[in-house]
């Protein structure tokens, strides 16, 4: 069954004070881990990037897994622009934000079980943990609650569909529920954060240290190198009474 994913990265970063897309993590930037978790599953990657983006990542090493295109005026124009470089052959299609780095494969993997499994779409989630306040009606019950994450996966021919109407909407789901489609919800990860705020890239740069088992080596200030001998002090009096 064909998989193809689509790696939506074409926001400009309003909040983050640039193209939070380009900052670097973990020796790399934040879109080529994006790019290379979704490769794992995916049998084609679509990478969308803003306009002036297009031709240097064309020329970019992420070209060689991934086509590259331009995005669109609001989110749900970006994956429109994607959907037109996936293959109609494609029977799955992943929708994955660009900001959400830290996603591991067999949570893709998860979502493509899912679709396969019968359903029109399916959306990764985890439960709300703050309180929640509704500005008019007050505290919302936040067991009912849950916070939508991507990966999210489709049929084809659902996506598609949804997206034939030309509406927008903050994720993919609810265009596919719009249309008419059943949508699943499986348990996301809470380490799959957005890069949204500068602060979220240090949690990321933490999270994959610690995913990767690298170890900060603590910087020594004292000037002395550990393997020289300390000289111990020379008590001058003793020495005069000697002589």
């Amino acid at each position: 069954m064909s998989v193809w994913t689509i790696v939506v990265a074409a926001g400009s970063g309003t909040r983050f004070g640039g193209p939070k897309q380009l900052a670097p993590l973990g020796g790399q930037r934040v879109l080529d881990w994006s790019v290379e978790q979704a490769a794992d599953v995916s049998d084609g990657v679509v990478l969308v990037v803003p306009g002036d983006l297009v031709s240097t990542l064309r020329a970019d090493p992420i070209a060689q897994i991934a086509t590259v295109v331009a995005g669109g005026e609001s989110r749900s124009d970006s994956v429109r622009n994607g959907l037109e470089a996936v293959p109609e052959s494609a029977q799955v299609i992943i929708v994955h934000d660009g900001a959400r780095p830290l996603a591991e494969p067999a949570l893709f993997g998860r979502v493509v079980a899912a679709v396969r499994g019968g359903a029109s779409g399916a959306v990764t989630a985890v439960p709300v943990t703050d309180t929640i306040r509704h500005n008019e009606t007050g505290t919302v019950d936040r067991t009912e609650l849950m916070a939508v994450q991507t990966p999210q996966g489709f049929w084809g021919k659902a996506l598609r569909t949804a997206h034939a109407s030309g509406m927008d909407a903050t994720d993919d789901a609810s265009l596919v529920e719009a249309a008419g489609g059943r949508v699943v919800v499986i348990e996301g990860s809470r380490d799959n954060l957005k890069i949204t705020m500068p602060v979220d890239l240090v949690i990321a740069e933490a999270i994959l240290k610690d995913r990767l088992g690298v170890e900060e080596s603590v910087e020594d200030t004292s000037g002395e190198s550990p393997d020289e001998p300390i000289d111990e002090p020379v008590d001058e009096t003793a020495e005069g009474e000697a002589s």
